[in-house]
């Protein structure tokens, strides 16, 4: 997962699902844990070929 910054926030880890919208479990470096609203308005782009996640998400969030 990359945030716009270019910055890397880790892999998905888990999906957690609230009923309200889905949240991902994402796991950084030294097992920093972020969860992220699985919603369009952080969600950027699924590039599942790519691997890779594209978030509107500061690192230090």
């Amino acid at each position: 997962m990359v945030n716009t910054a270019g910055e890397r926030l880790g892999r998905v880890d888990g999906l957690i699902e609230t009923g309200a919208n889905d949240v991902l479990r994402v796991v950084g470096e030294e097992r920093a844990e972020r969860l992220l609203p699985f919603v369009s308005a952080v969600v950027l782009a699924v590039e599942k070929e790519a691997g890779l996640i594209r978030v509107e998400w500061g690192s230090d969030w």
